[in-house]
């Protein structure tokens, strides 16, 4: 029987396939819906000779293997916290038939060895196997697991340690183990209470930017905030325009948009370097730049035309390094870009311009 049943899903596994990859991007979709950010997001179909060590082993007895065996196909959802895990799980209840007895949802629990995912294993509901495009895929299961970073690494470490269940533990190794765990799990709580927190603070700093505040400190937020909002910024932004810049990256999904956090945090190193140490002395140095960004900006473009012709994609956030870079120019070196990120000719070419640059208004 077993032969014949690894003959069937041989035949057959194009249809698996299928149905992983419909099923992916579905998930997919449905969490850009919902909005709910995640990590990574995977899929597998298992391979033939997968298939054939597991309804070969003698632990578990199939009788129609091809319908008993839930994870011919996987998918696994990597979220950042846990109560996206919890989200992600709601998700899923509400948009398929979730096979209860199959699956496995895990709770905090001393009784539970180990850091666990949850497992779900689904079929399509009625009303989407029905459509066209899912046709002759209505009886196929999926297992979907949903886990943290950290419950992934947990599972990724104690793979490789080969300690699967809590009898495979040597005795003397116990303790440590549980130990471990409990702090991946303490670890994981958090980070839900440290996001939570960074919300809160970053809601007070925009508070008091509207109020006025410009004494406060430098910081991501506070930086962000104020290019998100500054008059000064949207006309350097025209004057960048102007000469040539392009802020419409290509390929652009604002679903995905990381508003600009790398280059914000790039330019933030670049003003702690130049001095600049509250919201108030950076806004100052932005008003002074707009007398000179128009003609800076330009000499700017133009030798990068020079040299790779074609539109400059560009983000505020990197228009305002520009400008730092000539406004700055005696505190800020070559170097400071270079380890910054900047390929070598590049980096060259804009520090370049940025300490030659001359200017009857500056």
């Amino acid at each position: 029987m077993i032969d014949a049943s690894v003959e069937q899903f041989a035949q057959r596994r194009h249809e698996y396939l299928r149905f992983t990859s419909k099923l992916e991007v579905l998930i997919r979709d449905l969490l850009a819906a919902e909005r709910i950010d995640f990590h990574l997001l995977e899929s597998r179909t298992k391979d033939v000779a997968s298939f054939r060590d597991k309804v070969a082993r003698t632990s578990k007895a199939y009788r129609d293997p091809l319908s008993e065996v839930t994870d011919l196909c996987g998918l696994r959802v990597i979220a950042y916290y846990q109560d996206q895990v919890d989200a992600i799980g709601r998700l899923i209840a509400a948009e398929f038939l979730v096979d209860d007895k199959n699956s496995l949802v895990h709770s905090a629990s001393g009784a539970e060895f180990g850091y666990k995912s949850s497992h779900f294993v689904v079929q399509l509901k009625q009303d989407r196997s029905g459509l066209r495009e899912w046709h002759g895929l209505s009886a196929f299961t999926a297992e979907i697991q949903v886990r943290t970073v950290l419950q992934h690494a947990w599972a990724a470490i104690s793979h490789k340690l080969q300690y699967k269940r809590e009898e495979d533990v040597p005795h003397l190794l116990k303790r440590k183990l549980f130990r471990l765990s409990a702090l991946f799990e303490i670890a994981d709580d958090e980070f839900v209470s440290l996001r939570d927190a960074s919300s809160i603070v970053k809601k007070e700093i925009v508070e008091q930017l509207i109020g006025g505040n410009r004494k406060l400190p430098l910081d991501a937020v506070s930086l962000g905030q104020l290019l998100a909002t500054s008059p000064t910024v949207a006309e350097i932004c025209a004057n960048a325009a102007e000469a040539g810049f392009n802020f419409d990256p290509p390929d652009y999904d604002p679903d995905h948009d990381n508003g600009d956090d790398d280059r914000t945090s790039d330019l933030l190193k670049l003003a702690n370097i130049a001095g600049l140490q509250t919201v108030e002395e950076f806004d100052a140095m932005l008003a002074d730049a707009l007398t000179w960004s128009r003609d800076y900006l330009l000499a700017q473009y133009q030798a990068n035309e020079r040299l790779t012709p074609g539109n400059w994609h560009v983000t505020p956030t990197f228009i305002c390094e520009l400008l730092l870079l000539h406004a700055r120019a005696n505190s800020i070196r070559l170097g400071h870009l270079l380890v910054s990120g900047y390929a070598h000719e590049p980096g060259k070419r804009i520090y370049g311009v940025a300490q030659s640059f001359k200017s009857t208004e500056a």
